[in-house]
């Protein structure tokens, strides 16, 4: 039983390790090319519009 457990541990850690080296990837990605950078940025706006006007949807009656 201690096998598995260490078996499923193992897999938890290369998971959040490979999470974690993803995610700066992604950072050092967006400030190289700056262009990215904006266009997320400007992505992430346009989504916060559209939930912010889906939410206040909802509440209206």
């Amino acid at each position: 039983m201690n096998v598995i457990r260490f078996i499923g541990l193992l897999f938890l850690f290369f998971g959040i390790l490979a999470s974690c080296v993803l995610a700066v990837l992604l950072v050092f990605i967006l400030v190289r090319f700056w262009p990215l950078l904006i266009a997320v940025a400007f992505s992430c706006m346009i989504f916060e519009v559209i939930t912010r006007k889906a939410g206040t949807g909802h509440l209206k009656n």
